[in-house]
């Protein structure tokens, strides 16, 4: 059989890609290396917990009175989720003794962050005002048109100026845009790197979407996907890893690690794009490896995995995430993060605000680090189990003395997550977490408007480190996206 379109890698993009593909009755497969689909948006199992590996929060669902460009975009394919919008919920903290908790919704926040540094809020209220200017400049560059600067002369003024510049640019305070952008680790790259444009966007999702989370696991979910997918003709094959591709007489063979080929008009990756020309097919182009080179891959890290036996009120885990920094500005922070040891870590513990998590009086808690640099380079076959529990038991540490929670007695079930891990489960160059850094040149804005000049004539890619960046919102926008663009409808068509 000759597919119209082969897809490599069964995560939210393809997933989202073969779902509009088979809805236009095109002929469609999905190459999935795995024996689940997802990508790292999934689940696995130790002893009696269930872990998600990635889905902890969604930003562009929406409720269902303000529906948002996830939930709009399922809706398509008459699909939805089971969800629960949850308030602001954190536990902020750094070696210099500044602290902060953010509770409620994102007005709370702001005059908090008033009650923090008094005269923050005319320049946060301003912002704010901004985010919705961006948010629907952007709309409009998605559907192949261009904002009229008069309307929109913000989203002009700040096209290419970093978050830091900008928020100063706005008379906002120091510390205030420090607390404003606490989760700047998650976006994997700091203020004065990060392109406004994403921050803008990040933002005004939280705000006028709200931050929602399942309420069910996320493979759950991922197989929703499949099955509709399959009920419109699409194929799937699971344990398929893709190893070679080449082109021959206007027709893309693909050839899978167990002999297997299969023939294709067009090719969609839901991988990496400087892994599939390094690794699977060869394309003597400069324009392209000169883009792929000036690309960043965003940091990597570890992720710890706990099952506790206890609940989270008996271990007194009342915040649904915790943050430590080594200092609360990102710049001098990320300075920190190339050490194996070092104190930046993220904590979510999903039990807070769903019960069903993990069975009854019992809690799972999962821990973060990121690392920016080659401190993980030390990792190798002599010390890689040594290390990496050194590593995760520092973490473990680290947590209890800065929050005064004692969890560590209570762990039934650890597993531990290295860059080796998710390079060979996700196929990520590096283990990186976030796909391509959404530094100034490479920022979603820059990835929308030179998309078309960008394409390779039947090769296109979606998922975290395509269009949109990383996170299961702009993963499986993306696979919309594209494959509206393929499919000339012009545009996603979203608000």
């Amino acid at each position: 059989m000759i597919y119209d379109y082969l897809i490599i890698g069964a995560g939210l993009g393809g997933l989202s890609a073969g779902l509009n593909l088979v809805s236009k009755n095109k002929k469609t497969v999905i190459l999935e290396k795995n024996s689940l689909p997802g990508g790292m948006t999934t689940t696995f199992k130790r002893g009696r917990f269930e872990f998600d590996t990635s889905l902890y929060d969604i930003y562009d669902y929406g409720t269902k009175d303000n529906i948002g460009t996830f939930q709009k975009l399922l809706k398509r394919f008459d699909l939805n989720l089971d969800t629960t919008v949850i308030p602001f919920n954190a536990l902020v903290l750094d070696n210099e003794n500044f602290n902060f908790e953010v509770k409620g919704n994102f007005e709370d926040f702001i005059f908090n962050i008033e009650n923090v540094k008094k005269g923050s809020l005319p320049g946060l209220k301003e912002f704010i005002k901004i985010t919705k200017e961006v948010h629907e400049a952007l709309r409009i560059i998605e559907n192949n048109q261009e904002p009229n600067e008069e309307e929109y002369p913000n989203f002009y003024k700040y096209l290419d100026k970093t978050t830091l510049d900008t928020l100063k640019d706005l008379k906002i305070p120091l510390v205030s845009i420090y607390i404003l952008s606490y989760t700047w680790v998650d976006l994997g790259i700091n203020l004065s790197k990060l392109n406004f444009i994403d921050f803008a966007e990040y933002i005004y999702k939280l705000i006028f979407k709200k931050d929602v989370i399942l309420n069910t696991k996320s493979l759950s979910f991922t197989l929703k996907l499949v099955k509709k997918y399959q009920s419109g003709g699409g194929k799937i094959y699971y344990n398929s890893e893709v190893v070679n591709v080449t082109k021959k007489d206007n027709l893309f063979l693909v050839k899978t690690k167990d002999n297997l080929e299969y023939k294709a008009k067009n090719i969609i990756g839901d991988i990496f794009k400087r892994y599939f020309f390094k690794d699977l097919y060869t394309l003597e182009m400069k324009d392209v490896n000169k883009l792929e080179n000036a690309r960043s891959l965003s940091p990597n890290g570890i992720i710890v995995f706990l099952g506790l036996n206890k609940s989270c009120e008996e271990l007194g885990l009342k915040n649904y995430k915790y943050y430590h920094y080594n200092t609360l500005n990102s710049d001098a922070c990320i300075k920190t993060m190339n050490d194996l040891y070092h104190d930046t870590y993220e904590v979510v513990v999903p039990n807070v605000y769903n019960k069903e998590a993990s069975p009854k009086n019992t809690t799972i808690v999962i821990l973060k680090k990121t690392y920016y640099g080659d401190a993980l380079n030390a990792l190798d076959k002599t010390n890689y189990e040594t290390l990496k529990t050194d590593i995760a038991q520092d973490l473990i540490t680290k947590f209890e003395n800065h929050f005064n929670i004692d969890i560590e007695e209570y762990i039934e079930e650890i597993e531990i997550a290295t860059p080796l891990t998710i390079l060979k489960y996700s196929g990520s160059v590096n283990g990186s977490l976030y796909g391509y850094s959404k530094k100034g040149y490479d920022a979603s804005i820059h990835r929308l408007i030179s998309y078309e000049s960008e394409q390779i004539e039947g090769i296109s890619f979606v998922g975290s480190s395509s269009v949109f960046g990383s996170n299961a919102d702009n993963s499986f926008h993306s696979g919309i996206y594209v494959t509206d663009k393929l499919l000339n409808k012009g545009g996603s068509k979203n608000e």
